[in-house]
C-alpha cells in the first residue's frame, strides 16, 4: 500500500535537482531533494525523480548548467506509454541510476520530509536509449 502511494506520488514528480559533480564519462551525480511523509519513502523515489529531472527539467549547480534532454514539453504526454513503463516498478529507469551515495539529508518541513540523496545518473547511455527509443533525435542528426 505504502508503495503505490509512493508512485502516485511520484506520479507528481515533486522534487528539486542540483548537479553535484561530472566524472566526464556520461556519469553525472546529481543532488535530488524528494518531499515525502516518509523518510524512506522519498529515499527509494530518489532514483525516478533524478531521472525525470535530468530528462524533462535539466540541473544547475556548481557553476554548471545543463538543460533537459528532452526540449519537447509534450513528449511525456506524446510518448505516455514509453514512460509508463520506463518509471513502472521495476522499469527499465533503473539501468541508468546507480543507487544512491552517502547517507541522505533529511529536513522536518511542516508535516512532510524533505530528503535529499546523491544519485549518480548515467546520462550518456540514458541519450542513446531514448534516441533509439525515438523520443529525441541524435546529436549527429544536424538541425
Amino acid at each position: 500500500k505504502q508503495q503505490k502511494k509512493a508512485d502516485a506520488d511520484t506520479q507528481t514528480f515533486r522534487y528539486e535537482l542540483e548537479y553535484i559533480k561530472s566524472s566526464g564519462t556520461g556519469l553525472v551525480n546529481v543532488k535530488v531533494w524528494g518531499f515525502s511523509k516518509n523518510p524512506n519513502i522519498a529515499i527509494e523515489q530518489a532514483q525516478k525523480n533524478a531521472l525525470h529531472g535530468v530528462i524533462f527539467k535539466g540541473y544547475a549547480g556548481a557553476g554548471s548548467t545543463q538543460p533537459p534532454i528532452v526540449k519537447d514539453a509534450t513528449a511525456l504526454i506524446t510518448h505516455a506509454a514509453f514512460f509508463d513503463s520506463f518509471f513502472g516498478e521495476g522499469g527499465e529507469y533503473m539501468r541508468y541510476v546507480s543507487g544512491t551515495i552517502g547517507s541522505p539529508d533529511i529536513i522536518k518541513v511542516n508535516k512532510e520530509f524533505k530528503v535529499g540523496t546523491i544519485v549518480q545518473v548515467n546520462v550518456a547511455l540514458l541519450r542513446a536509449h531514448l534516441e533509439k527509443a525515438g523520443i529525441i533525435r541524435g546529436l549527429s542528426s544536424g538541425f
